[in-house]
């Protein structure tokens, strides 16, 4: 397929295609316990053999429909080339959980034309559903269920009613989020669920999440989702400089705004 013929159908049928392929992966796999190797000499960051295994069958697929595109994984070799779009993948996004059999690991993959994101797809095989943006809207898609259209919590204006997510302990070390994080009296929680939280929030059920340490490849898969649904995604300081991968998503624009206000970075 050409740049040019690219088309939401075309985008469907692939999409279709890495979800079964991965999931056929996961099911062949499911009965081994995961062995892994670190990609860190300082710090334990595993790689097992389902990461690359997974992100090697996509790159395949795409490459099959769309040979021109340029393609980033998170454990192999980038490709990249003249082309104005960009795959994006995790294989295997939250490969601690997965080690330690929780099931909220999944597989990322998006795609950019140019700086704008354009498909959004986030599988998470235990649980079994997916999440999906493709044009304008955003989607759950939960096992013998259709496609549901997804949107964040418009309702919330206010932090104090909001419900709060951080991942791990990484962020609260930030002396500014620990403050911010210390004062707030409602919902919190270190989920520890890794992309589960912005698709969360993308449905309503999260309405802030505070991130830090991230790569491009553990979000990037996720913008279209979050945009499409209605929520903000910018750096700490509501730009768009994620190269230090200090993200802020919040439900909608007026809870996003006084978020940044009482961090006041």
């Amino acid at each position: 397929m050409k740049n040019k013929d690219l088309k939401s159908n075309d985008l469907t049928y692939v999409i279709n295609e890495i979800e079964y392929t991965i999931n056929k992966l996961v099911l062949k796999n499911s009965s081994l316990k995961p062995k892994f190797k670190s990609k860190s000499k300082s710090k334990i960051d595993p790689v097992t053999s389902l990461d690359k295994i997974i992100e090697k069958s996509v790159v395949k697929i795409i490459e099959k429909n769309f040979p021109n595109h340029s393609i980033i994984g998170e454990e192999l070799n980038q490709k990249l080339g003249k082309s104005e779009y960009t795959w994006i993948i995790d294989p295997l996004d939250g490969t601690k959980n997965y080690i330690l059999g929780i099931p909220t690991w999944s597989n990322l993959v998006g795609l950019q034309k140019k700086d704008k994101s354009k498909l959004s797809f986030a599988n998470f095989p235990m649980l079994e559903k997916y999440y999906l943006s493709i044009g304008n809207n955003s989607f759950v898609k939960k096992k013998k269920c259709k496609l549901k259209k997804i949107f964040s919590n418009k309702r919330v204006k206010s932090l104090n009613d909001a419900k709060v997510a951080i991942n791990t302990f990484h962020t609260i070390k930030d002396k500014r989020v620990f403050n911010l994080m210390s004062k707030f009296k409602g919902i919190i929680k270190i989920t520890n669920a890794d992309a589960y939280n912005f698709c969360l929030l993308s449905e309503g059920r999260i309405d802030v999440l505070i991130e830090s340490g991230l790569k491009k490849v553990d979000f990037f898969p996720l913008l279209a989702l979050l945009r499409n649904s209605g929520a903000i995604i910018t750096d700490w300081y509501g730009g768009n400089k994620f190269h230090n991968g200090q993200i802020l998503v919040t439900a909608n624009k007026i809870l996003h705004k006084e978020v940044l206000k009482k961090f006041k970075f």
